[in-house]
């Protein structure tokens, strides 16, 4: 079972969320956050397995918050779930260490396997198709 912290500004998506993960039974959820200050204080509370989050909300940049998060926890997964495909904003989570970055219109079930995934070991950028800069994500990559 692996513990989770969801953190979104919207408490419906909080919601959402939360109930995708307890239907599937690998998860349980630890916390939640409404902003970045409470995402990272929670995650340094809890040291959760995974920590699902926005990118843009308000309080502490998450890429920033990412960054502190790997150096204490270099086990701890970070998926962005996100409404931006901005190529800068994928470059930076790269660069913080987040292990996937989601769009928020990706379906429960690529949701759910991408978590999978990356719990696995893998690592996921699905932005939108064709909306970001190849030689941006490349500079990313390297």
């Amino acid at each position: 079972m692996y513990k989770v912290v969801i953190a979104d500004d919207r408490s419906i998506v909080r919601e959402g969320l939360h109930i995708l993960l307890q239907s599937c039974g690998d998860y349980t959820v630890a916390g939640e956050a409404a902003d970045g200050n409470e995402a990272i204080a929670q995650s340094l509370a809890l040291a959760p397995d995974l920590l699902l989050t926005d990118l843009k909300m308000p309080g502490t940049s998450i890429i920033e918050g990412a960054r502190s998060l790997k150096d204490t926890y270099p086990a701890m997964k970070i998926i962005i779930l996100t409404a931006f495909d901005e190529s800068e904003d994928i470059y930076r989570a790269i660069k913080a260490g987040v292990d996937g970055y989601l769009m928020k219109d990706t379906s429960p079930e690529v949701i759910l396997s991408t978590i999978e995934d990356v719990m696995k070991g893998a690592t996921c950028f699905q932005p939108k198709e064709n909306s970001y800069d190849e030689p941006v994500l490349r500079r990313a990559l390297l």
